[in-house]
């Protein structure tokens, strides 16, 4: 019969393989992420002075502005699609 390898009991020492110093982050990232706060809890936040009436009237104009760029976008799609059906037809 075979001999069991006896397995070695792993224990942790506390040896760290790479340190986490904020060193291996890359130096133009390191720039950005140096000055950037935590997340703020809400209540920290304050009371706004915008009524539910100018908050949809705020959201309704951000889609009445960025509706057309869309449409353009999916009209520019659409062209290149036809012209592609059109050409490799």
């Amino acid at each position: 019969m075979r001999k069991k390898k006896k397995k070695e009991e792993w224990v942790d020492d506390g040896h760290t393989i790479v340190p986490m110093t904020g060193e291996e982050i890359p130096t133009s990232s390191r720039a950005f992420f140096q000055g950037r706060e935590r997340k703020r809890n809400v209540k920290q936040r304050g009371k706004s002075d915008i009524t539910g009436k100018e908050t949809r009237a705020m959201i309704r104009a951000f889609f009445a502005v960025m509706f057309p760029r869309i449409l353009i976008i999916l009209c520019s799609f659409g062209l290149v699609a036809a012209i592609m059906y059109f050409w490799l037809r």
